[in-house]
């Protein structure tokens, strides 16, 4: 066996006694907050938060007065407008690429835990709900609850998590 094979095997060994509802349930769970804690807290230390927040605020002032240009077909006021373009463009490349840039730093080690907990949970039903989210949860069963795998499980508590966090950690530029 090689290291990979070690390594997966020992994790498969060390999460077994989570391998049911509703201790999956709740490891998913803590897996979620702590993913999000950590990508939040590099966030708020890693990415000038006040300046996305202006540069945010710049670029909507110009998509409106852009669109005002075009609705009322004023070609002096679309034509300063365009002027500007190429400015917004680069002010928003460069919002994208500050916010990426801590994207980059985790999504080997977040692949990673995605990987181990793949392995060990595969297809099994991690947690029931009471309720569907198109595209993300297969139909209800005879009881009315909807098994959860791994993968719709996690992407719930990652987004029920973080969205909070981020407001609560001021890193949404769009607050």
């Amino acid at each position: 066996m090689t290291f990979i094979d070690d390594f997966f095997a020992l994790m498969n060994a060390a999460l077994a006694p989570y391998g049911t509802i509703p201790q999956s349930t709740f490891l998913i769970l803590g897996v979620a907050l702590v993913l999000s804690l950590v990508s939040t807290t590099a966030n708020r230390f890693l990415v000038d938060v006040k300046r996305m927040k202006t540069i945010g605020e710049e670029v909507k002032a110009w998509r409106s007065e852009m669109d005002r240009a075009k609705k009322s077909n004023d070609k002096k006021l679309l034509a300063k407008v365009t002027k500007k373009q190429e400015a917004m463009m680069k002010l928003q490349s460069k919002m994208m690429w500050d916010r990426m840039k801590v994207s980059f730093i985790f999504i080997v080690p977040f692949y990673v835990i995605f990987i181990i907990l793949s392995n060990v949970f595969k297809a099994t039903t991690v947690a029931l709900s009471p309720f569907t989210v198109p595209m993300l949860m297969p139909p209800a069963n005879v009881a009315g609850l909807i098994q959860l795998p791994y993968v719709s499980w996690y992407i719930v508590c990652s987004f029920a998590i973080s969205l909070p966090l981020s407001r609560l950690f001021g890193v949404n530029p769009e607050d």
